[in-house]
């Protein structure tokens, strides 16, 4: 069935800790403000699945993977002309890895909401409903918001592909379903004026399986993402560094913007971001790979982004592992294989997608990395970040996957990397950290 999201604008409160006093900005001021990023394994995240094993844990991590991948495939495959009548987004939250407790209107409504990279339009389900998904309490009220107020057709940014006029309002309306969300941290607050997003209040056939769940936050560089609107408020700037763990992807991180944006060391690293083509995802310039010290030497364009939208290498947080293009994967692959064949290491068989798995021994240590040689800018993977380990079954997986079409560098190999976006130089910075003492 049809989900008709009506476009509004109100006051998003952003709670900070670093502030000492209240700070109001309009999105004409440069401010900072941080959130905490919650994992999906965490305790504290809607969407945790209990105290699973380990095994269970990496055969998630892969599942989650592999959708994602999906996701980010189907979106590089969209027509660049959308019919607002026929819109047909998937609902991925199984492709989605954090989410952050957001504060939005007047007076503030604290809710939990999908964090994504690749996603623009900003959604939350709102009262009253015609068709309320199952969400557990409280909704975000929009007659009770004083800060509350619909698009009119007349308004400039209502004349977009997406958007259409029923009864003189602004709508957005999508088969199933994605949503919005909006970022808060315990402490200060920033309110910020004119957001846009997608107030939506007839859901039907369609919920979340993760019920504290309103909507989805999108940070891609779509007109319409958090990033976007609020560039000048953030100085087109924004950074995380993802804490590692024991547990796979339990640790909280923290997502930082303008001036909380830590983008001042000397020892980052910097590479440009794509803009002639694919406006909405971050896509990097790869140019070559190696495995420990061999620098394989692909031909020029092997990770070209092609016209149709294939190809191309994306920085997400959404996938865990990394992919690669079928191809290149297979001889990134070999290097590894050999390796480990080389100091007698025995193979064992695949593990929720990931192919390279190998028996494990306590007293092996000659694991070894893997770089991504980016246009001006090498981003080197360290052992720890390389592999997925089973100890309890005792083996260990090359946490690369394969998928045709698309290169990704996930969030397991982002694990201890501050990596700072910044859309006004049309770059992305990067330095090793010990992301666990990055606090608010």
């Amino acid at each position: 069935m049809a989900q008709e999201v009506y476009l509004f604008e109100s006051t998003l409160s952003l709670c900070l800790t670093v502030l000492v006093s209240l700070l109001c900005f309009t999105p004409s001021d440069s401010a900072g403000f941080s959130l905490k990023l919650i994992p999906r394994f965490s305790p504290e995240s809607p969407l945790y699945p209990g105290n699973i094993s380990q095994s269970e844990r990496i055969q998630k991590l892969a599942e989650i993977s592999h959708a994602r991948a999906n996701y980010l495939m189907s979106k590089s495959s969209q027509n660049a002309t959308v019919d607002p009548e026929n819109i047909h987004l998937p609902v991925h939250e199984d492709s989605i890895v954090y989410s952050a407790e957001p504060s939005l209107g007047t007076p503030q409504s604290s809710q939990f909401f999908l964090v994504d990279g690749a996603s623009g339009l900003i959604w939350t389900q709102c009262l009253p409903c015609i068709n309320c998904f199952n969400q557990i309490p409280p909704l975000f009220n929009s007659i009770a918001s004083t800060t509350y107020q619909k698009i009119q057709c007349n308004d400039p940014r209502c004349r977009k592909p997406f958007y259409k006029c029923v009864n003189e309002k602004c709508v957005y309306t999508q088969k199933y379903g994605e949503t919005f969300t909006f970022p808060q941290n315990n402490g200060r607050v920033l309110p910020v004026k004119d957001m846009i997003f997608g107030c939506s209040n007839d859901n039907q056939y369609f919920t979340f399986r993760g019920k504290k769940i309103s909507g989805i936050l999108g940070l891609n560089r779509e007109p319409e993402s958090l990033v976007s609107q609020l560039k000048t408020t953030i100085q087109g700037r924004f950074s995380y560094c993802l804490v590692y763990g024991d547990r796979e992807m339990e640790a909280t991180s923290i997502l930082r913007f303008g001036e909380d944006t830590i983008s001042t060391r000397r020892d980052y690293k910097t590479t440009p971001l794509m803009y002639q083509t694919m406006k909405s995802n971050y896509y990097l310039h790869l140019l070559d790979i190696s495995v420990g010290d061999r620098r394989i030497g692909f031909p020029p364009g092997t990770f070209a982004l092609k016209p149709n939208g294939n190809g191309g290498c994306i920085i997400d947080t959404g996938a865990i592992t990394t992919f690669l293009d079928r191809g290149p994967y297979e001889r990134v692959m070999k290097e590894f294989d050999e390796h480990f064949k080389s100091l007698g290491v025995q193979r064992v068989p695949k593990v929720g997608g990931m192919e390279y798995c190998y028996k494990s021994n306590p007293k092996f240590r000659a694991y070894i990395p893997m770089t991504f040689h980016f246009q001006g800018a090498d981003y080197k993977v360290e052992p720890t970040y390389m592999y997925f380990h089973d100890k309890a079954k005792i083996y260990f997986c090359v946490a690369l996957m394969p998928f045709p079409g698309k290169t990704v560098l996930g969030a397991w190999q982002q694990q201890d990397m501050r990596v700072v976006y910044d859309l006004n130089l049309g770059v992305v910075r990067f330095a090793p950290e010990n992301c666990a003492r990055d606090k608010f």
